[in-house]
């Protein structure tokens, strides 16, 4: 009995898919943890603007 599989190409494509997942999470952290503190402090006023 012969039978010829394809090769998968679905382990590459889920490794890379992952793999830009990662990078994207990763930037986003890296750039939270450089100006989380502004981030908050401009959300902070300009959430506190509404109640004036």
């Amino acid at each position: 009995m012969n039978t010829k599989t394809q090769p998968s190409i679905r382990l590459p494509l889920a490794a890379s898919l992952a793999a830009a997942i990662a990078v994207v999470l990763l930037l986003a952290f890296r750039g939270w943890i450089e100006n989380g503190a502004d981030i908050f402090l401009a959300l902070a006023q300009s959430g506190l603007s509404w109640c004036f």
